[in-house]
């Protein structure tokens, strides 16, 4: 077996052919390297790059001191990078270690660069694996259908399942020993590194939720969990992180928050939803100066029709009654109904006396109308209060004016609509 005869001593190399990357700042090293090599008996190749981007991951690789830019330093840990200095420092080696270098060698030293390579080189063939334990931790996360991955200090991932390949869309030999850099469009690699570098900053934990479109397309919505793991110092390890599809959980959020703002019978927005929409409505009316008008609605004797018909028709008379006022409004109007046979109608840009039309309107169109039920036409009329919203109070007193009005109605024979007197002013 050949050897290198150095001035500490004879080294054997047991190694065959070995590629090496080399950035234009060691440019002249390559020829005495290459001899000091070539006399070990070992040939190699020396390719040149520009940025560690180009080279594969897991390729060895030299570049000076002064080409560690920020973009060269989140990729040091995914390859083998020996940095060359200008000069021995201890403190330079510390700080090149740190950022994810395997080793930092005064340029003035071809010789301990050539060891160097040599020691990187037969550690990375001899380098012990406890397949058992390595096999059987990849079986228990492979069995878990969510998708998981863990990242050592340098971002480098380390680890992951086959949920998490199938994310990505790639094998797992393309995803560990890989930098997100490696795996990801620049501009999410920027994100993903950001939001990395400040977990670890923390040493906490981040819990948060992003659209996420996978591999095959599909755009799904995510919980990310992550926390940070440490060494038996405290000093960070890395992090792992599970990705939790929510979609579902989502959308049967959205499904029950929709089912509380809204009536089950009539489709509208109940008295909940009413109230959300009024304050939004109502503060942004503030700022426009524009008016806004408020109807409340009762049906009149509806009781007689539950009595007459049973209560199936009575629901099909508060369906009609929707269905034909809506025929009858503007986009942008707002029908609610807040109980029983009593509804809120909220009429944006709207004046009292315009707003006293509309109800009007309603009062002829539904008096004229009804629907065949059991052999007979049922019949409807209204009751309508109308105010005018004052924006710069409480809504529970334009509400209270409102209904005072309506029951004015009422008391006065009913199918009828009573307005707000104006020398009052708006509440």
């Amino acid at each position: 077996m050949p050897t290198l005869i150095t001035a500490s001593g004879y080294l054997r190399l047991p190694m065959d052919d070995l590629v090496i990357y080399f950035s234009p700042g060691v440019g002249d090293l390559v020829e005495p390297m290459k001899q000091l090599l070539e006399n070990a008996g070992t040939g190699t190749r020396w390719l040149h790059f520009d940025s560690l981007i180009e080279i594969p991951v897991g390729a060895m690789a030299l570049l000076t001191e002064a080409e560690l830019n920020e973009q060269e330093q989140r990729l040091l840990a995914a390859r083998q990078v020996i940095v060359v200095a200008v000069r021995s420092d201890f403190s330079a080696s510390v700080r090149a270690i740190e950022m994810g270098a395997l080793s930092c060698v005064s340029r003035s030293n071809t010789e301990q660069i050539a060891l160097q390579i040599i020691t990187l080189e037969t550690q990375r063939r001899r380098m012990p694996e406890n397949v058992a334990d390595s096999g059987m931790l990849q079986t228990v996360i492979d069995a878990i259908p969510v998708p998981i991955f863990f990242k050592d200090q340098f971002h480098i991932y380390r680890g992951c399942n086959v949920a998490f390949s199938e994310f990505l869309g790639l094998p797992l030999n393309q995803i560990i020993g890989h930098s997100v850099y490696d795996v990801a469009p620049p501009e999410l690699a920027d994100r993903y590194y950001r939001a990395d570098t400040e977990l670890l900053a923390s040493g906490g934990h981040q819990r948060y939720e992003a659209p996420v479109r996978y591999a095959d397309g599909q755009e799904r919505e995510i919980e990310f969990n992550k926390a940070v793991f440490f060494h038996a110092d405290g000093k960070p390890a890395g992090q792992v992180g599970a990705m939790l599809d929510v979609t579902e959980r989502n959308r049967l959020i959205e499904r029950l928050e929709l089912a509380s703002l809204t009536d089950p019978l009539t489709g509208i927005g109940n008295r909940r939803q009413f109230t959300r929409v009024a304050r939004t409505t109502i503060n942004r009316h503030r700022e426009t100066g524009l008016p806004l008008s408020l109807l409340l609605l009762d049906v009149d004797f509806f009781k007689s029709i539950n009595d007459n018909f049973g209560h199936a028709v009575g629901d099909r008379a508060l369906k009609f009654l929707v269905e034909h006022c809506r025929a009858l409004l503007r986009d942008g109007d707002h029908l609610f109904r807040v109980g029983g046979e009593e509804f809120y109608l909220l009429l944006e840009q709207t004046s009292l006396d315009e707003a006293a039309g509309v109800a009007e309107r309603l009062c002829d169109s539904i008096r004229k109308a009804g629907f065949a039920a059991r052999g007979s036409q049922v019949c409807m009329t209204l009751s309508i209060g109308v105010v005018e919203v004052a924006v710069d109070r409480h809504l529970e007193e334009s509400l209270s004016l409102a209904d005072r009005e309506l029951y004015r109605a009422k008391r006065e024979g009913r199918d009828r609509v009573c307005v707000a007197d104006t020398h009052e002013g708006t509440v």
